[in-house]
């Protein structure tokens, strides 16, 4: 029977990453169950790639001061390259709400140690992009460190370091059911067979709460379609242009290749597996 000391479920950007820090840990017998022919083919080959430390819990923020200057060091550090392009993340209050929302984050964000994080006023955003709709800006918040990455790159870049360095990737591999004895997880059952190990990772994205209640575990996690879409090549914007994220519609969007990226979501979205484009 196959052992391993760690068995990732999900060979997304979280299971790579996870495989990629074990890894590098020193954990040499680490299995990633990849139920795709490829890598990538959930969330992370249809995510906006973004990268910020302007998030209001403490948790998410020190983690992305981790995860940063990670990226900023990656392909040096690793070999390969994620495509990390530290434009910025803006977001643009349009209520006083918004406003105090993000003066309080602010003071927590400087406060756990984020040295590039500023409030910006109304003006300076209608000077520094006139092509927005301004009329109904209060103000906003902006971090020059923040910005994004290629996904896709960064999933393979950091799940090749970790097959270079002793990690396994069963690629079309389902996992089909989670082991149990008196001590607790002792193996899993998959389409290629069973694995003897005592230790798993969820990492399956929009399917975590099904893996979760292999194990007997209620996970409140659910699908939640948004809408992504890339834009015929234009220049009437600038590509220095961070990621701009308006906080009254979350409509957001950032430059990618001769275009840019537009992403929304539906208020009134209900959960599920769909896949179809509203506009």
């Amino acid at each position: 029977m196959k052992t391993a000391e760690v068995v990732i479920v999900g060979g997304g950007i979280v299971g790579s990453s996870i495989a990629y820090h074990l890894t590098e840990a020193g954990c040499k017998d680490v299995l990633v169950v990849e139920r795709e022919s490829a890598q990538g083919k959930g969330s992370t080959g249809k995510s906006m790639g973004g990268v910020r430390a302007q998030f209001s819990t403490a948790i998410s923020i020190l983690m992305s001061l981790y995860s940063i200057p990670f990226y900023a060091a990656f392909d040096e550090r690793l070999g390969y390259p994620a495509g990390y392009k530290p434009q910025g993340y803006l977001f643009c209050a349009t209520t006083e709400k918004h406003l105090a929302y993000l003066r309080a984050n602010y003071e927590k964000q400087v406060a756990l140690g984020l040295q590039n994080v500023r409030l910006i006023t109304a003006d300076e955003i209608r000077g520094r992009f006139p092509q927005l709709r301004s009329d109904d800006i209060f103000g906003g918040s902006f971090c020059s460190t923040d910005g994004f990455v290629d996904p896709y790159s960064a999933m393979t870049g950091l799940m090749a370091w970790a097959t270079d360095h002793g990690a396994t990737l069963w690629k079309r591999t389902a996992l089909t059911s989670i082991r149990r004895d008196g001590e607790g997880i002792c193996g899993v059952e998959t389409s290629r067979g069973p694995v003897a190990t005592r230790k798993v990772v969820n990492a399956a994205g929009p399917w975590a709460a099904e893996v979760a209640r292999m194990a007997g575990i209620n996970l409140p996690v659910e699908p939640l379609r948004r809408m992504l879409v890339p834009t015929e090549p234009f220049d009437q914007f600038p590509h220095s242009a961070p990621m701009i994220i308006d906080m009254s519609t979350g409509f957001h969007f950032r430059p990618e290749a001769l275009g840019f990226l537009l992403a929304w979501n539906d208020p009134d979205e209900t959960p599920g597996f769909k896949t179809d484009f509203e506009p």
